[in-house]
């Protein structure tokens, strides 16, 4: 696609783009559910303890930013395209240093946190921020809050490797990180997608599917079942979908960390028995959320997928978020292995036509199996981020690290959790973000995640045990 010549309000004339389909979708469900600037804020931190030298850390975040096109997006109206995006060259960015070292671990955490649920303005203004920070117990290391029109978690995390990169480089003559790659040209190959052969075998693939499969059926994560309520308020007892949005988006987060005991049982059981990480995480969901729902075999939720294969994907930034719906039907007979290839047989069929734009998805299914947009058979939503490994001085410096994501306390999602790796353990971090407005959900989400982690580890221990077995052992 050939850039639009686009005016700015200061009368700059700027080579700008459309938003690309993950970027619609994202913004799509700003402005759907909420229009809270902070709902898209991404919030993070990594601190380690050891010797600190600010004055390199700030010209590492200065060259980092330069290297990282999407750091430096800006959007503008437009009456045609409703939103573009063009690109500031290097500019003098702003980098605070601030010192926490004379208050408490909690203190500082609620501030830097009241950071992460402020919104900003959206157009001809930047997006992403970077801080320097001094905390106590000896611990530095930067803050930053990216926008997720520019950022997802894959490419936030991306950002900070090269930060951290850079830095060691300078303060240690490790090599220097390779180059990132450009922006634009990765969001070309989103545009070229649009009017290519496969994006007709996508389409084609998501009609027929939506046409040909059973209706599916919503799972609830609260006890009080929305959907048996629904049937009986509606008289309609084969009801199978429930309304669970709301335009309420105060949300807050459960956080566990999973030891690194644990973690490593699920890790080794994964890799002695050829099975994925994901397959594992989804496992120990899908077969929570049936414990919840009168052992029901039929399980969907939604999927977020980073879609980055190839080395321009992972090293061009942005945002490439995708969302759909991962439907697995198991058997209480079925094994824990056999279990997992049935979820990782969904997961594959998802992954192979994942690039089609999910609004033109969501409204296909919802036409086809005739329910509205605010009606779902998903009640939550799941995203794995595989461990991406950051680079630090040595051992023991790594093993001091803290990495942070703070809430930004606002949801678009009813139950979004996120499962990810700490840099100093490689442990399983579970984060669970409920609204705030639905009546039990920080008690039942607990036990939700309660019953996850043991449905997951008595399958990692024993992977031929059976569903049944599992279930029968984390019944409500």
């Amino acid at each position: 696609m050939e850039p639009i010549k686009t005016q700015l309000s200061n009368g700059q004339i700027v080579d700008a783009y459309p938003l690309t389909q993950a970027q619609k979708f994202m913004f799509w469900a700003f402005n759907t559910y909420g229009k809270v600037p902070a709902t898209l804020n991404i919030g993070t931190g990594e601190y380690w303890k050891g010797d600190f030298d600010s004055a390199l850390m700030r010209e590492a975040i200065e060259e980092a930013i330069e290297r990282s096109d999407c750091f430096r997006i800006r959007l503008i109206p437009d009456q045609q395209y409703g939103t573009l995006q063009y690109i500031v060259p290097k500019t003098e960015s702003v980098i605070e240093e601030i010192d926490h070292t004379n208050m408490t671990y909690d203190e500082s955490y609620e501030i830097i946190k009241s950071w992460s649920t402020v919104g900003g303005n959206f157009f001809e203004s930047p997006l992403n921020t970077v801080k320097i920070m001094h905390l106590p117990d000896g611990l530095n290391g930067i803050y930053t809050k990216m926008n997720h029109l520019t950022y997802d978690g894959y490419s936030t995390k991306v950002f900070l490797a090269d930060v951290m990169g850079i830095y060691l480089h300078k303060k240690c003559g490790k090599p220097y990180p390779k180059p990132m790659k450009p922006y634009i040209e990765m969001i070309q190959k989103e545009f070229e997608y649009l009017d290519s052969e496969k994006c007709k075998e996508d389409e084609a693939f998501w009609k027929n599917y939506f046409f040909t499969e059973t209706e599916p059926i919503f799972n609830d994560y609260l006890k009080d079942n929305r959907l048996k309520k629904e049937r009986i308020e509606y008289n309609q007892p084969d009801r199978r979908f429930a309304q669970c949005f709301t335009q309420n988006t105060e949300s807050r987060q459960l956080i566990y960390h999973i030891s690194e005991e644990d973690t490593n049982t699920v890790l080794e059981s994964c890799r002695k028995n050829n099975l994925s990480v994901v397959g594992a995480l989804m496992f120990g969901l899908r077969t929570a959320l049936s414990a919840f729902n009168d052992n029901q075999e039929d399980v969907s939720f939604k999927l977020m997928l980073a879609r980055r294969s190839t080395l321009l994907e992972k090293k061009g930034g942005g945002n490439r978020w995708h969302m759909y719906s991962i439907r697995s039907i198991v058997s209480e007979d079925k094994t824990y292995k056999e279990a997992i290839d049935i979820i990782e047989a969904a997961r594959d069929m998802v992954y192979l036509h994942c690039n089609y734009d999910v609004l033109k998805w969501l409204y296909l299914k919802y036409s086809v199996k005739n329910a509205s947009l605010g009606q779902t058979y998903d009640s939550l939503t799941f995203s794995y981020h595989a461990p991406i490994d950051l680079p630090y001085e040595n051992e023991e410096v790594k093993r001091s690290s803290l990495g942070i994501w703070y809430n930004n306390n606002f949801s678009m999602q009813n139950l979004y959790l996120t499962i990810k790796h700490r840099t100093n353990d490689n442990g399983f971090d579970v984060i669970w973000e409920y609204k705030l407005d639905e009546k039990g959900a920080k008690e039942d989400v607990a036990l939700l995640h309660e019953k996850m982690m043991t449905a997951m580890l008595m399958g990692a221990k024993n992977p031929d045990i059976t569903v049944k077995e599992i279930l029968d052992a984390i019944k409500l």
